[in-house]
């Protein structure tokens, strides 16, 4: 009797689904991306002297608020406010950064963790004379990645408080930076911050945000303390009926305008 000859079976290439949106969940994105690209061509056609103008008006509420709010550091520690470099077009909080500093408080700021997930960052402190001298990369370029590839664990462990210095994490990731800058900008943990600013590109009567799609918020939020105060930022021509929402984004108790 002959042997049995061998035949080949064709391989089969399933693709996987399990990062593929559903259908419900592909029409909340396309329902965003219309919302973001009408707001964000509506927030470009406002006069630089309107946006100037509107950017102090809520610099000087969001003053207001800090005063009244009796907002307290902990341990001691003056209080850490968390801001954010404006791109172009976006409220611009420059006059609101430098009363918080003139009143003492100690200021963070959003920087883009390198080789890391789509829209990981994490919060650096800026002294006030390395803010005034404008050459603090993350603020340069706040879409940069900048520093070493800090881990998640890392900036909840570490504790930074303003002056201190950290154990360098080695790292051969691009755009990771020699251990003197590192920690010439420390990174704060989510535990220590005492307020956030939080832009968007819209937002709601509700308190729901649009932002520019990477979840960089609505990641980094949850790793705040409960009693973190929060507030939103924006001009009154990006308020929207209603925002497009999913179970992961989140929303925001106050927002400034003008």
């Amino acid at each position: 009797m002959a042997p049995a000859q061998r035949t080949k079976t064709p391989a089969t290439t399933t693709k996987s689904t399990a990062h593929e949106p559903s259908k419900a969940q592909q029409a909340i994105l396309d329902k965003k991306a219309d919302v973001r690209r009408a707001i964000i061509e509506a927030r470009q056609e406002l006069r630089p002297g309107a946006r100037s103008t509107k950017s102090r008006e809520i610099c000087n509420q969001l003053i207001e608020q800090l005063r009244a709010s009796g907002i307290k550091g902990k341990n001691g520690q003056p209080p850490t406010l968390a801001v954010y470099a404006a791109l172009r077009y976006e409220v611009d909080l420059d006059r609101f950064i430098r009363g918080a500093y003139a009143y003492g408080y100690r200021i963070v700021f959003p920087c883009m963790i390198p080789n890391a997930a789509q829209g990981a960052m994490c919060m650096r402190s800026v002294s006030c004379n390395n803010y005034l001298g404008g050459n603090v990369p993350f603020i340069v370029d706040p879409r940069k990645p900048w520093g070493p590839a800090v881990t998640e664990e890392h900036q909840t462990l570490t504790s930074t408080r303003a002056g201190a210095t950290r154990r360098f994490i080695p790292s051969r990731v691009k755009g990771s930076v020699p251990p003197k800058d590192d920690t010439r900008f420390p990174v704060v943990p989510p535990f220590e911050i005492d307020l956030v600013i939080v832009p968007a590109v819209a937002f709601d009567a509700q308190g729901n945000r649009l932002g520019y799609g990477l979840g960089t918020y609505d990641h980094y939020l949850p790793q705040l303390r409960e009693d973190c105060m929060l507030l939103g930022v924006a001009f009154a021509e990006q308020e929207v009926e209603l925002v497009p929402c999913d179970e992961h984004d989140r929303a925001i108790p106050q927002f400034i305008t003008a």
